[in-house]
């Protein structure tokens, strides 16, 4: 008689058990996949900002963006239609795990930025998606999956010598590239 009452005591304590297992594993895997895209941009980040710090051999023969004011190229990347596959200027990247199981894919964009500081001054914005993010083509919203944004201004600083051909001196050595860096916490938006 007693092990009559029990019974559905036990059960419920076990149907409660199930349940918050698959809870913590749904949220064990939503980390998951927000680590892959996070992972995903930062990697596209470094890519695009290493394209944009190279030198360049020959200026002539590079393609010479137009710079844009702040404004402008916060117009462009801040459009989702501007992350469209097949788009002018977005870099594409997909990062493999073992087996060359997809872990995870990023997008970048590089805009000069002309708002009269002296020297050359890049914006670099990088779109991580997880490894089972997918992505309308039309639209360019995440419909599944994860995805996060990081950014970059690159800046060099103008040379204190121009024309100069001899080694430089001391007070002629330009300085390196300075970056700052932020995750940007709201993604793009249809409506701009």
């Amino acid at each position: 008689m007693i092990l009559l009452l029990l019974l559905p005591v036990l059960t419920a304590a076990a149907a409660l058990a199930v349940r918050g297992a698959i809870v913590s594993a749904r949220q064990l895997q939503a980390q998951l996949t927000a680590a892959q895209a996070q992972e995903a941009a930062g990697f596209a980040l470094r890519q695009c900002e290493a394209l944009v710090m190279a030198p360049v051999l020959d200026e002539r023969a590079a393609p010479q963006p137009t710079p844009l004011s702040a404004a402008q190229a916060e117009q462009i990347w801040n459009r989702l239609s501007s992350w469209r596959v097949g788009v002018a200027g977005l870099r594409t990247t997909s990062i493999a795990g073992p087996g060359s199981r997809l872990l995870g894919q990023g997008q970048c964009l590089s805009q000069q930025l002309s708002d009269g500081a002296g020297g050359l001054r890049f914006v670099v914005t990088a779109r991580g998606l997880s490894g089972d993010a997918q992505v309308s083509a039309q639209t360019g919203i995440l419909v599944e999956g994860a995805e996060a944004w990081q950014q970059s201004v690159l800046r060099k600083a103008p040379d204190p010598c121009p024309g100069s051909t001899t080694p430089p001196a001391p007070t002629c050595t330009p300085e390196g590239w300075t970056r700052r860096w932020r995750v940007l916490i709201s993604p793009p938006s249809t409506t701009n």
